[in-house]
């Protein structure tokens, strides 16, 4: 997931979640394609546009996958587009959200705000990879929850739960990707950590199961502790997390998701303070050539608040 944060008068933020660091084994769906699972995606058919609606078309196969493209739809309508216009071929596979931040000039207190998503498929990947990443980033895209980091709360905390194990996270977003696995291409013995979020007891994936290993931080255990500290968090409050080995990882980061979500959330404060700066600069230039209470008053509480959150940044 990566989110963009944009000011206009317009600055940008990103917070980047890009594919999954696991082996895939190659196999066949079925017999009816006139391509193999193992090529890459850009060449089954004659455009990249046209190679996504395949994609879509294997993906809705899926139980799983029908479901999230479902509701994939349904957010995409919520922007005014279809879905299909809102899928890419790109560098990475990633959803990229972008926040909109508008205000004139002439008036900076007056602040609206615009959400927009878009999800891209990795264009190197082969079509069973790029299968199971769309159905992860479709999970981000029609599940997550929306944050502004311009108005509290917007927490370390709060974002590192939300960014590993909140609706549409990481968690659920690799469980779905498993399940689609499992339902398209049936081998029992998959070479990937689909295993790892499994209940032995009942074969299917499991939420609590994933939470547990994508807490699992390897050497980067003390790392993340003391990243903790930095921002005043007590470990204590991730409880969660152990020395054991770290099997899933940020390919943006190349860190365990927790510590990688730490390095994003500081990404983003950075620009939003930095954002903030020139806007309290805009507002302090109005209040100095048309004095006004209401304008001094809300230039003196942006720069105290400014003051407080960016004071680490």
């Amino acid at each position: 997931m990566r989110y963009t944060v944009l000011l206009s008068v317009i600055f940008m933020i990103s917070l980047k979640s890009y594919g999954r660091m696991f082996v895939r084994k190659v196999t066949t769906i079925d017999v009816e394609r006139s391509y193999r699972y193992d090529q890459r995606w850009t060449t089954i058919a004659k455009t990249e546009e046209q190679g996504i609606r395949e994609l879509m078309e294997v993906l809705e196969r899926s139980p799983t996958g029908k479901k999230i493209i479902e509701m994939s739809r349904k957010k995409a309508k919520s922007y005014g587009k279809t879905l299909e216009e809102l899928l890419f071929s790109g560098e990475g596979s990633l959803t990229d959200t972008t926040l909109v931040r508008k205000f004139s000039p002439s008036n900076p207190n007056e602040v609206v705000y615009e959400s927009r998503s878009k999800v891209f498929i990795n264009r190197n990947l082969s079509v069973k990879n790029a299968l199971l990443d769309l159905a992860h980033e479709l999970t981000h895209f029609s599940m997550r929850e929306p944050f502004n980091p311009y108005q509290a709360p917007f927490g370390l905390k709060d974002f590192i739960t939300s960014t590993v194990e909140g609706r549409g996270g990481e968690v659920e977003a690799y469980l779905v990707e498993c399940q689609v696995l499992f339902e398209i291409f049936k081998e029992k013995n998959h070479n990937s950590n689909c295993h790892r979020v499994v209940d032995p007891s009942s074969g299917r994936v499991n939420k609590n199961r994933g939470v547990h290993e994508f807490y699992q931080l390897g050497r980067f255990y003390k790392t993340f502790h003391n990243s903790l500290r930095k921002h005043e968090i007590n470990p204590t409050d991730f409880g969660v997390t152990s020395r054991g080995g770290a099997h899933f990882i940020s390919s943006a980061y190349g860190l365990p998701y927790p510590l990688a979500a730490v390095h994003e959330y500081e990404a983003i404060m950075e620009r939003v303070c930095q954002n903030d700066g020139r806007r309290l600069a805009i507002m302090r230039d109005n209040v100095s050539r048309e004095p006004a209470s209401v304008a001094l008053a809300s230039y003196r509480s942006l720069a105290s608040i400014h003051q407080k959150r960016c004071a680490s940044f």
